[in-house]
């Protein structure tokens, strides 16, 4: 199962899941709060996502599933795995956010894309005709594929706005509910070091507080650029370790 980052959705969890893992193992996409054919509550939490990725489970008669995440969507899978733990059988944060430290409102402000990016027109255009800007933004070369699953924005802009202002806060701004060194699944923690995203300088906090499997590139970038057969070979030799 895969908590998806910031602009994506079930569409996009479900090609990173083919890409990453291949056609032998099952695969789980779903829309976190906001994105495509979900609707956004009253108080999208990572906690209150957490708690519906275990619903979904009720709901498919799953008992126990590996959880990826990727960028944004580490909120919520940190979550699941700390308030879930008998129903995980590992967890997979790639280029993931993590908690840092513990900080109040006034040091924190929203962190997602520049507002233009939300409107149709802006965003398609810049898919079309400014791709280097957003390799700049990722510190990636960012394939055709990606850009076909950040489209359209408006089933995906309540999302977007809730990983900006609540989601990608959360982790610093609640810090003690995030008690990641008692994380009882098998973790790998896949991160390149030159990510301008999710800062590498938060990911070796959270390395050395959970003592997790690691595969660390040098560069790469957010999306990790050039490395996708060991990205893949890694997550799949994780998971037939600890299956």
């Amino acid at each position: 199962m895969i908590s998806h980052g910031i602009f994506g959705g079930y569409d996009q969890g479900m090609a990173s899941l083919k890409g990453m893992v291949g056609e032998s193992h099952r695969k789980i996409a779903l829309s976190r709060f906001g994105y495509p054919g979900s609707k956004l509550p009253a108080l999208p939490t990572p906690q209150n996502q957490a708690r519906v990725f275990a619903e979904l489970l009720d709901e498919l008669n799953i008992e126990k599933t590996f959880v990826l995440a990727t960028s944004a969507g580490g909120a919520a899978a940190l979550s699941f795995a700390l308030t879930y733990p008998e129903r995980m059988k590992g967890l997979v944060l790639i280029s993931s956010d993590v908690p840092s430290c513990k900080m109040t409102p006034e040091h924190l402000k929203p962190a997602g894309p520049p507002s233009p990016l939300l409107s149709e027109f802006p965003m398609w255009l810049s898919t079309k005709s400014l791709r280097p800007v957003f390799n700049v933004f990722f510190g990636s070369d960012v394939d055709k594929v990606f850009f076909q699953t950040m489209l359209p924005v408006k089933p995906r802009r309540k999302g977007i706005e809730a990983d900006a202002n609540i989601t990608n806060l959360d982790m610093d701004l609640n810090y003690e509910k995030y008690p990641v060194e008692d994380i009882k699944a098998p973790i790998l923690v896949i991160h390149a070091k030159d990510d301008p995203m999710a800062l590498f300088d938060c990911t070796e906090k959270f390395i050395a507080r959970t003592h997790p499997e690691t595969v660390i590139f040098e560069s790469g970038g957010h999306l990790l650029s050039g490395h996708q057969t060991e990205v893949t070979d890694a997550i799949q030799q994780f998971i037939q370790k600890n299956a």
